[in-house]
């Protein structure tokens, strides 16, 4: 094993702090709170992903809690390694000091691999074991049957972690047929043998799937092209978002380092077969999928580490004299710059949320929801025919974390979704069956009512006896508000 040098201790010291800064004074989005959601229910799978995200923020809360620190503990550590393993695979690869010093660099100047560092979202395993698999594989092309089965171990995890890593199976079968090293490795036992254990490893999601008539299954596949039709301006919009969350110096400079790596494949170095297997289908299938569904930002970023383990290899090979000193000081005064706004990311407590979920105030809310839902209770000659419910899953998900972080009795309130009036509601359709409620009184929390209380009641109320305000929350930071919600007594419920 290569040591780490000064240059490539120092940056990952310094990523690594500063991942934790984000760890620690990041609100938790509403995704984040929905994936704590899963923690509280243990399970070997869950609706709309694969658990490991659940297991890892359950380990965290273990360890630190139901707080930012709990849920995002494990990310960060899964974060850092990812960083490890990218630079090791630098090094088999051959690449000196500098170039793998700008590979833990770029951990955080690539917003879209920077986001894995501290979000507790399916990205952060997914990433770190499909560059663990790639690794492993890579290791494994002169026939080392450990190397082989950890290869199989790191892809069924990162299957666990999102189902996105099938694409490494279309990586690894390019790998087999373009590499001379890894054809001849087909007349072993040991690439068969990687398979079955990825099964093995994966068998968690299929025997849930089984279970509950495969419909994980169904939704991330026929549920998702049911809907499709053409969408120019969606797939546009796809495009512009990758400037971003790629980085836009990276992106135009993308264009030269796949040029170096396809003449470098011309010439049979095998490192530009796998940086293009692992690092150009997904991209390819998402960016062709936009045409006609909805396809989001975050979905492209796994390749994207490949991607920019591509990159720092080109650069550090051939880029760094290319380029010439004025658009590599541009090129580094870009990632900077990318690494400073993300330091800088906790200030979006100080910005209202433009639609839907909010990142803030729902400590207050859930307060205030929970004084009313006591006040109902207290009213009620038998305690506990009182539950609470969101417009969404995502707002169902901020309160439900909220009530238990707030101490507003967590514990004792059922938190219901959107399938209260009927609608759909992902993973909380197997937590709690609204048709158990029947004849219960409900506190409706409704986030931006100025923009959703119409809509919002007119779906609401069929379902109930009767629906009043039991006043708003405001939440103002500096004197401007950031957040409002209404809470609503709903009396009676008479089913879904």
């Amino acid at each position: 094993m290569v040591p780490y040098t000064r240059s490539e201790r120092t940056a990952f010291a310094v990523t690594g702090l500063l991942g934790l800064w984000l760890v620690l004074a990041m609100p938790i989005f509403a995704q984040e709170a929905y994936y704590w959601c899963y923690s509280q229910h243990p399970d070997l799978s869950y609706f709309d992903h694969p658990p490991l995200i659940a297991w890892m923020i359950l380990v965290g809360g273990k360890l630190a809690g139901d707080g930012a620190l709990g849920i995002r503990l494990v990310t960060w550590a899964a974060g850092l390694a990812a960083a490890g393993a990218g630079r090791s695979l630098l090094v088999d690869f051959g690449i000196g000091e500098k170039g793998r010093a700008l590979w833990l660099w770029a951990g955080l100047a690539v917003p879209a691999l920077a986001t894995t560092r501290f979000l507790a979202t399916p990205d952060s395993p997914l990433t770190l074991f499909w560059l663990l698999s790639i690794l492993a594989l890579w290791r494994a092309r002169q026939g080392s049957a450990i190397a082989w089965c950890m290869a199989g171990v790191f892809a069924g995890a990162a299957l666990l972690g999102k189902y996105t890593a099938a694409f490494l199976a279309i990586g690894g079968v390019l790998v087999l047929l373009l590499d001379p090293a890894m054809r001849r490795q087909l007349l072993t036992p040991w690439p068969y043998l990687a398979v079955v254990t990825a099964g093995v490893v994966f068998s968690p999601v299929v025997l849930w799937n089984f279970r509950n008539d495969f419909e994980s299954f169904r939704f991330q596949t026929s549920d998702r092209y049911a809907k499709a039709e053409l969408d120019l301006g969606g797939f546009f919009e796809v495009v512009g978002q990758q400037f971003g969350m790629f980085n836009p110096a990276l992106v135009l400079l993308l264009p030269l380092g796949l040029g170096y790596w396809l003449t470098r494949a011309k010439e049979r170095d095998p490192r530009a077969v796998w940086i293009a297997a692992f690092g150009l289908p997904l991209p390819a299938y998402l960016l062709v999928n936009a045409l006609w569904m909805t396809v989001k930002v975050n979905w492209f970023t796994p390749a994207y580490a490949v991607l920019v383990l591509g990159g720092v290899a080109w650069w550090a090979e051939r880029g760094a004299s290319r380029l010439g000193d004025r658009r590599a000081r541009w090129t580094g005064r870009t990632l900077g710059a990318v690494i400073v706004l993300l330091a800088c990311g906790p200030a979006l407590v100080l910005l209202p949320a433009g639609r839907g979920s909010s990142w803030v105030g729902w400590d207050r809310i859930a307060v205030r929801a929970a004084e009313v839902a006591a006040s109902v209770d207290a009213m009620d000659q038998e305690q506990g025919n009182v539950f609470l419910f969101g417009s969404d899953y995502k707002d169902a998900a901020q309160l439900q974390h909220a009530l238990v972080e707030s101490a507003a009795d967590g514990d004792r309130w059922p938190v219901l979704a959107q399938n209260v009036y009927g609608e759909r509601a992902l993973q909380f359709e197997h937590w709690d069956a609204p048709a158990g409620h029947v004849g219960e009184d409900a506190v409706f929390v409704l986030a931006h009512p100025d923009r959703r209380a119409k809509a919002a009641l007119a779906r609401v109320r069929p379902h109930f006896e009767s629906v009043e305000s039991a006043g708003r929350v405001s939440v103002t930071r500096f004197g401007y508000e950031v957040m409002t919600a209404e809470v609503f007594l709903c009396r009676s419920f008479r089913g879904p």
